[in-house]
C-alpha cells in the first residue's frame, strides 16, 4: 500500500514529497522488522523490507527516466543534470528521508530495542572508525584502500541496478541508515555530555553530523546515485530495444564516469 501513495510523475514534479514516503515506510519496516525479527538480523531486515516498499516506485522513475532520454538525441553529453536531475532529486529526498527516520527513531526508542535495531549500523560504524585510524588500528586506510573500497560499492549498485531495476536502493538505503545511527549517537552524546534534553540534542545533532559528513560525503553518495541511475537506464533501455540510440549510451557512459571521478574525489577529500 505504502508503495502506492506517490506515483513515479507525482515524484518528479514535487521530489520533496519522497521524502516523507520515505521516512513512512522507513518507521513502518523498522517497526515490522522489530516484531518478525530476532537479534542483530532486525536492522539488515529493517533495510530489505524498506528497499521492498521503495522499489516499485524508483523501477518505474528510472523508466520514465530512461525514455524521457529519447527526446534529447540532438542535446550535449553536458547537458545530464539537466536531463536526470530530477531522478537525482528523488534519490536526494529518499536519502535523506531515511536517515531522519533512523536517527529519530535511534534518539526516541529504549536502548534495548534500539540495540537490535541498529546493530547492524552500529557495528558498520566502528568498522569505518577504525579504518580511519582513529581506533587501535595501526595502520588507517589511505586513499587508494578508501578508493577501492567505495569503487566496489558503486559497481555493486551499478550492477544491482542493472539485473534488478532499481538494485542500487539497497545501497542507497544502507548507508542512509548508517548516517541516521551516526546522527543518533552524536544527539544521545550530547544529551548525557552537555545536559541537553532530547529534542535541544537532536537538533544540534542532525545539521552538524550532516556538515561532518558533507565534504567526502556527498561525493560517495552522489556517486551511487549517478551509478544506481546508470544501471537502472542500462537495464530499462535494453528491454525497451532503445540501446542502440546514440543519446542512451552516451547518458549511461556519462554517469558512470561521473560516478567514478566523485569516488576519486570524495576519498581525496576524505584522506586530505
Amino acid at each position: 500500500m505504502l508503495e502506492s501513495l506517490i506515483n513515479p510523475e507525482v515524484a518528479e514534479k514535487r521530489p520533496y514529497e519522497v521524502m516523507f514516503l520515505a521516512f513512512i515506510m522507513a518507521v513502518v519496516s523498522m517497526g515490522m522488522a522489530t516484531l518478525v525479527g530476532r537479534g542483530a538480523e532486525v536492522s539488515h531486515l529493517a533495510v530489505a523490507f524498506i528497499c521492498i516498499g521503495a522499489a516499485p516506485l524508483m523501477v518505474h522513475a528510472i523508466r520514465l527516466e530512461a525514455k524521457e532520454d529519447e527526446l534529447f538525441e540532438n542535446e550535449s553529453e553536458f547537458n545530464i543534470l539537466h536531463r536526470h536531475g530530477d531522478m537525482l532529486e528523488i534519490y536526494g529526498y529518499y536519502f535523506l528521508g531515511v536517515i531522519l527516520a533512523f536517527s529519530l527513531m535511534y534518539v526516541i526508542l529504549p536502548s534495548q530495542p534500539a540495540y537490535n535495531l541498529f546493530a547492524a549500523q552500529s557495528n558498520e560504524l566502528n568498522i569505518i572508525h577504525d579504518m580511519r585510524g582513529t581506533g587501535n588500528v595501526a595502520k588507517p586506510c589511505g586513499f587508494f584502500c578508501i578508493f577501492q573500497n567505495n569503487l566496489e560499492v558503486l559497481i555493486l549498485a551499478t550492477i544491482f541496478s542493472f539485473v534488478f531495476g532499481a538494485g542500487a536502493v539497497y545501497i542507497i538505503t544502507w548507508n542512509a541508515s548508517i548516517v541516521g545511527v551516526f546522527v543518533g549517537i552524536m544527539a544521545k552524546e550530547l544529551a548525557a555530555k552537555q545536559g541537553y534534553n532530547v529534542v535541544m540534542a537532536y537538533l544540534i545533532a542532525l545539521p552538524v553530523a550532516l556538515i561532518s559528513l558533507f565534504p567526502h560525503g556527498i561525493f560517495e553518495i552522489g556517486a551511487y546515485f549517478f551509478g544506481g541511475l546508470a544501471g537502472g537506464m542500462l537495464s530499462a533501455s535494453l528491454l525497451r530495444g532503445k540501446l542502440g540510440k546514440k543519446v542512451v549510451i552516451r547518458d549511461i557512459a556519462t554517469m558512470f564516469l561521473l560516478a567514478v571521478l566523485f569516488v576519486a574525489i570524495g576519498a581525496v577529500i576524505e584522506t586530505s
